[in-house]
């Protein structure tokens, strides 16, 4: 399983494949299509990969637990 540098360096290097030209984001061949995922949500996981790895030096996370009613 890729790490979460790896997977950003790869949606990093699809976004600038995408954006450069040099890739398309659907085709079809023989009667099937084939759609790449949109740039627009490259960009969202681009963003939440970046987050996570920022986040992974220890960042803590709190809930509030509430009585039922």
């Amino acid at each position: 399983m890729a790490t979460k540098q790896e997977m950003l360096d790869n949606v990093e290097a699809a976004i600038n494949a995408r954006i450069t030209g040099g890739a398309v984001q659907s085709y079809s061949i023989g009667g099937r299509n084939l759609q790449y995922i949109p740039l627009q949500d490259l960009y969202k996981l681009r963003d939440q990969l970046r987050r996570e790895i920022a986040g992974a030096g220890g960042a803590t996370t709190y809930a509030l637990f509430g009585r039922p009613s």
